[in-house]
């Protein structure tokens, strides 16, 4: 069927960039890593201070960051131009899945020798990509489960330590919605659900791990399966510890098989009678 087709795109990422010539530069369309030659950081320049403190993985720090306190720059669920990022907004009405839009897996080739560095609040995070798979995050990852709206540079430590980030668009049809989540929710203890206003109209699911993501328009069983048994368990940082951000959770999630989630997607009782 043309929904279990996945466009393919593969952007290298090279460390190499000091050691290409000018002619291979100019020759170059693909991804650069971490951003092209000469071209400007799209994160705010790290005060010298806060460069010289960056914040080590999990320590609670007032002065940095504990989960709790002065989240307001990546969310303020009392924001009105933030709260509407989990709100269907676009007419009031939800999108139509197309099983003629094949899905779209973007993978990236992250350097063994990279390391994400972590940011304090107060200090602005943005993503060059409107589905980042890696990126500088903030020292304190998000409790595992489903969330009513998780920001990006909370999840993306999530994806470092191994997890599964299923995202929606808030206007995605709801029985799809319904079904990956649950899909998700029986496959690994280690995910994060959230609704994202970075996905489009055309393909308002996504499936999100550590340097690959995949982007569809449709919930197949069997494609989300596969996704979070291929990449799950990848990320650089591997541990099953709960984050210490847990802002707007709405359910916590439970061991599927293990902590550590030996057994990814079990099968259903389900689908052990079909077998």
């Amino acid at each position: 069927m043309p929904f279990m087709v996945i466009l393919l795109h593969v952007f290298l990422l090279t460390t190499n960039i000091l050691a290409a010539d000018e002619e291979e530069v100019s020759k170059w369309d693909g991804k650069w890593f971490p951003q092209p030659p000469n071209a400007p950081d799209p994160n705010e320049k790290i005060p010298e201070v806060e460069d010289a403190k960056y914040p080590p993985m999990g320590v609670i720090d007032p002065e940095c960051d504990d989960g709790k306190n002065n989240l307001t720059l990546d969310y303020d669920p009392k924001n009105v131009s933030h709260s509407i990022v989990h709100m269907c907004l676009d007419n009031y009405t939800h999108y139509r899945p197309n099983y003629n839009t094949a899905p779209v897996m973007r993978i990236y080739q992250i350097p063994t020798a990279y390391s994400a560095p972590h940011r304090c609040m107060g200090v602005n995070i943005t993503y060059p990509e409107n589905i980042p798979t890696f990126g500088p995050h903030r020292a304190l990852w998000p409790q595992y489960g489903e969330y009513l709206y998780v920001p990006v540079q909370r999840w993306i430590h999530s994806l470092e330590h191994g997890a599964i980030v299923a995202l929606y668009h808030p206007c995605a049809h709801e029985g799809l919605t319904k079904k990956l989540k649950s899909l998700v929710k029986a496959c690994l203890f280690r995910y994060i659900i959230t609704p994202s206003e970075r996905l489009t109209p055309e393909r308002p699911f996504a499936l999100v791990a550590w340097g690959k993501s995949m982007e569809m328009s449709v919930i197949e069983d069997g494609l989300v399966r596969e996704f979070i048994r291929d990449n799950a368990l990848r990320g650089p940082e591997m541990t099953h510890r709960d984050g210490q951000y847990s802002e707007q959770l709405i359910e916590a999630a439970e061991i599927v098989s293990t902590k550590d989630d030996e057994n990814l997607c079990p099968p259903s009782h389900t689908e052990s009678n079909k077998v």
